[in-house]
């Protein structure tokens, strides 16, 4: 997709390889479709490779188990049980 600003930069899928040296300006609306044609699109096939979720489940209840829990949900939605305080520790109300 197209970002609204002067560079016309884009969001495109990129190998792993290419990761550590991608630039920003690399990715701009009339450089993505050289760079398809050039490497081909890293995201051909993607809905034709499965994985499974089971080591993601497994340490969710492992941190569930721990008491590790979910990580604070954003303010519209309401408190959830055993949810962490939703404030920054140096602006908590002391209780001491």
């Amino acid at each position: 997709s197209v970002r609204p600003n002067a560079d016309a930069l884009v969001s495109a899928p990129q190998e792993w390889d290419e990761v550590p040296d991608a630039e920003m300006q690399d990715f701009r609306l009339d450089t993505v479709p050289t760079r398809l044609a050039e490497r081909g699109d890293p995201s051909a096939g993607l809905h034709e490779r499965t994985g499974s979720l089971d080591a993601l489940l497994e340490l969710a209840a492992r941190d569930e188990r721990e008491g590790l829990g979910d990580a604070p949900w954003p303010p519209h939605f309401g408190k959830q049980r055993g949810e962490p305080k939703r404030v920054q520790p140096s602006r908590a109300k002391r209780t001491d």
